[in-house]
């Protein structure tokens, strides 16, 4: 990376069209809202997103802070993309080094590629802090590959799992049932599962109100074919 060239990650400019077909699929035409997004990596994502949904509040963070430069590149000149800080999202909301401007009022987290690559304390941290950052109604998109029901599939992600658990044995494929437990646990509700180019999925979870009802907040949304699609308990609802 130079002063004015940032980085570009392949992986992120392949899969940020299909992403942002989900964003867009779920988010219709709400353009005035205020996104939070975790593990940012270069800001490739922050630019392409916030420049669709051009009305819209952009928090990016990100740990690590040699990409904070990145971010800054890729999103210079852009009015609704706020400066990016680094946060460790292991960490409750309240220990980090600076205070989210819409606590409790996000209409959208975001984080693609990182419950695979990271330990399981941040797993954890990202629900729980979600479950402070978004407000009732609130969605959260996980993006990456997924074990389900015990089981990883094609063999090129038992492969990259392998490799993973190699590296670090932390990192490695999440159970899509271990999520939904943790989501749960923290007031979300795993609601879809959205089936994605090369083996990925995107997750969608929404903070629930502390209610009795909130179990009939089902998120009911066209997909590709036009028909409404709701995830209900044992149920995969993939598109």
């Amino acid at each position: 990376m130079s002063e004015t060239s940032p980085r570009i990650y392949p992986s992120a400019s392949r899969n940020e069209e299909p992403i942002l077909e989900v964003l867009k699929q779920f988010l219709g035409h709400q353009d005035k809202i205020k996104v939070f997004e975790v593990a940012a990596g270069t800001g490739q994502h922050a630019k392409a997103f916030a420049t669709h949904f051009s009305s819209a509040s952009w928090e990016p963070t990100e740990y690590d802070e040699s990409l904070l430069n990145d971010i800054k590149l890729h999103c210079k000149n852009m009015k609704n993309v706020k400066p990016p800080q680094k946060v460790d999202i292991s960490k409750n909301v309240e220990d980090w080094d600076y205070s989210p401007q819409y606590l409790g009022k996000y209409d959208v987290g975001l984080c693609i590629n990182m419950i695979h690559i990271s330990p399981i304390e941040c797993t954890h941290g990202l629900f729980s802090n979600m479950s402070k950052l978004l407000a009732y109604g609130g969605l959260l998109f996980t993006y990456g590959p997924y074990a389900v029901d015990g089981v990883i599939s094609p063999q090129s992600n038992v492969d990259f799992h392998n490799s993973l658990k190699s590296r670090n044995p932390a990192w490695g494929l999440k159970d899509i049932k271990f999520l939904r437990k943790i989501s749960k646990e923290n007031g979300l509700k795993l609601e879809m599962v959205v089936d994605m180019p090369s083996n990925n999925k995107t997750l969608v979870f929404r903070r629930l109100p502390p209610s009795s009802e909130s179990d009939k907040l089902l998120l009911t949304l066209p997909n590709r074919n036009g028909h409404g699609v709701e995830l209900k308990e044992g149920c995969n609802g993939r598109l």
